[in-house]
């Protein structure tokens, strides 16, 4: 075998060598970075922690039937609890947006830092009705609520759609529910935009807020079955989700 063939073998096996090395680098770079950001979803469906229980409002049949219509769309991962700790930080950072339908209870500070840091990086929130009469030990989750329920009527209202222009309510029209009216006392520090009011007292029903990185949702709508079957708070509650976890006008 020639000099010049010899030459031209050795280089092509030192080349393959470093291309292994190179490749194998690469992979264990890129594992080390994928495991240091577990946070990280690379899920194509949104992952909502469902927070649920308290009160008046501590049943299982509503919950079910939005994570039934939900996960129906095909856009979203729906996982029902009852236990606070979930507000935790190594807990939260799981998920891409919290929704909650609680009523009263207390937040533990770290359940209290954990939710409000998590929303601060960039997660969602989204409030359902009683989330506003729910941890009324906590100021930073009434500021992120604004609302603080103080009180309520009832009967078939009309809901007139205020902000046109917000994504969550862009192409709804005016829409008629059977529900409570929630009043509330709103938190002095909270920047919100109203999209939703009722038409007999101007009252808001569902607003929105831009937190740190984060956004948050919350209507006062939603007492019972005869709200929960509702079409277009179905609709509203589908699209709070995609909002708040920026897929729509991300």
């Amino acid at each position: 075998m020639g000099k010049k063939v010899i030459t031209i073998l050795v280089a092509t096996l030192v080349t393959a060598l470093l291309c292994a090395v190179t490749e194998a680098d690469t992979k264990c770079r890129t594992s080390q970075t994928q495991s240091s950001s577990p946070q990280l979803s690379t899920q194509s469906k949104v992952r909502v922690l469902f927070m649920v229980g308290g009160g008046v409002h501590n049943d299982d049949e509503l919950p079910e039937l939005m994570k039934n219509v939900l996960e129906g769309t095909k856009q979203f991962d729906v996982t029902i609890t009852r236990d606070r700790d979930k507000f935790k930080t190594e807990n939260i950072r799981k998920y891409d947006v919290v929704m909650i339908y609680t009523t009263g209870g207390n937040l533990s500070a770290e359940q209290e830092q954990g939710l409000v840091k998590f929303v601060e990086s960039g997660g969602g929130l989204v409030g359902i009705h009683s989330a506003t009469d729910s941890f009324k030990n906590s100021d930073a989750y009434w500021k992120l609520m604004w609302g603080r329920f103080r009180g309520h009527g009832y009967g078939t209202f009309t809901v007139k759609i205020t902000g046109k222009r917000h994504p969550i309510v862009q192409g709804m029209k005016d829409f008629q529910i059977t529900d409570e009216t929630y009043q509330h006392t709103w938190h002095p520090d909270s920047k919100a935009i109203v999209l939703m009011r009722r038409a007999d007292d101007g009252d808001p029903s569902s607003w929105v807020q831009y937190v740190g990185k984060g956004r948050v949702f919350v209507t006062g709508l939603g007492h019972g079955k005869e709200a929960w079957e509702n079409p277009a708070f179905q609709k509203m509650i589908e699209r709070a989700l995609l909002w708040a976890d920026f897929r729509l006008n991300p």
